[in-house]
């Protein structure tokens, strides 16, 4: 992972305000401040720092965002890769803060740079690498970006994959797609790829062990990671719901194992999620396969709706995402000026600023 200078922690102090103190504090800054800053919220935040939000979103919408923003500060209530893309997709003149820098990616962590760089040289004994275009989740560190910018590939989002692949497929043989495999078997079952062109490496194996066979057969090479929240939704929470509420209708976000999107009613990105709940008749009942404080917010935001959390009481939620309070927005708006903005290595910076340039050239 890029190491970034920006470890501040927020002071006990302001752990200790009430919630509405925090929130005149916020409100302040904002005032004071006005189009010198502007704050991104995840969709996955905590309903009470997305309510300070000037733009709120899933990763590919706030990347979106921030690239296009005139503002001196970026405070982006995420995790640690979103963050680091605004940095790279900002102006030199731009500062980037990240309230509570311990937010990070468990999935993004399973593709560390060195294991993708030996995976790729392994790979090279056995398929043309100048045919093989490499393809990276947004949920990634800083470093695997611009290991696909320098390679010719690209970024990706939940919301833009298919397109993506499609775009990759146009530029050579076989895509090499991490860190998540839900995310890239899902998409290759969209786009028809049969089964026994589909592999899955597991960086664990052995060389010696590997099916060369099957790695020169396939189109699609998956790289074994996972969302922790998402791979919690299994198929006998998908028959419970029908069992319990027949007119149930289900989504779910496409990093779900491909046996819970094949019983879904739609599939897509948070920001699909949010459209599709929202265009629901009144009286509906959804159920949601996806971060619990999505699914919170989005009952509190349809109360003519019954909203359900698609895996009970097994309270899937991404507790880094979770991480972000009003104490870490409200002590980072009040120290813009003498806490230490997120930084990327410029080497880095570069080459993956082209894989998310061609992300945002791909899907328009």
């Amino acid at each position: 992972m890029v190491q970034s200078p920006a470890y501040t922690t927020t002071p006990i102090e302001y752990r200790r305000l009430f919630d509405d103190e925090l929130r005149e504090r916020i409100l302040a800054s904002k005032e004071e401040l006005g189009k010198r800053l502007v704050i991104l919220t995840h969709h996955y935040q905590r309903r009470e720092v997305v309510a300070f939000g000037d733009f709120k979103g899933d990763s590919y919408a706030l990347c979106k965002h921030a690239a296009a923003q005139g503002a001196e500060y970026i405070v982006f209530c995420g995790v640690h890769f979103m963050a680091e893309a605004s940095v790279i997709l900002a102006r030199p003149e731009q500062k980037v803060y990240l309230p509570n820098p311990l937010a990070g990616c468990p999935m993004a962590d399973m593709a560390p740079i060195d294991l993708v760089l030996a995976a790729w040289e392994e790979l090279g004994d056995s398929v043309d690498l100048s045919r093989m275009v490499p393809i990276t989740y947004m949920n990634s560190d800083a470093d695997l970006k611009a290991f696909c910018g320098r390679n010719g590939g690209t970024v990706c989002t939940s919301s833009n994959a298919k397109v993506s692949l499609e775009w990759a497929y146009q530029q050579g043989e076989r895509v090499f797609f991490f860190p998540d495999q839900h995310l890239g078997r899902n998409t290759g079952n969209l786009l028809g790829i049969p089964r026994d062109q589909i592999y899955l490496w597991d960086y664990n194996t052995p060389p010696a062990e590997r099916d060369k066979k099957a790695i020169k057969r396939a189109h699609l090479i998956l790289w074994n990671g996972y969302c922790h929240v998402h791979r919690v939704f299994v198929p006998h929470h998908v028959e419970a719901i029908r069992e319990a509420y027949p007119d149930a209708r289900i989504v779910v976000h496409p990093e779900c194992t491909e046996d819970v999107v094949a019983l879904a009613d739609a599939v897509g990105s948070t920001s699909f999620i949010v459209k599709y709940v929202t265009e629901q008749p009144a009286g509906s009942i959804i159920a949601i396969g996806t971060d619990l404080n999505l699914i919170d917010r989005l009952a509190h935001e349809n109360k003519d709706k019954t909203i359900l959390e698609l895996a009970g009481q097994t309270c899937a939620m991404c507790v880094n995402m979770y991480r972000t309070t009003l104490s870490d927005v409200a002590y980072t708006l009040d120290s813009l000026d003498t806490r230490r903005p997120m930084q990327v290595p410029e080497e880095v910076q570069k080459y993956a600023k082209i894989a998310l340039e061609q992300m945002l050239t791909i899907a328009g």
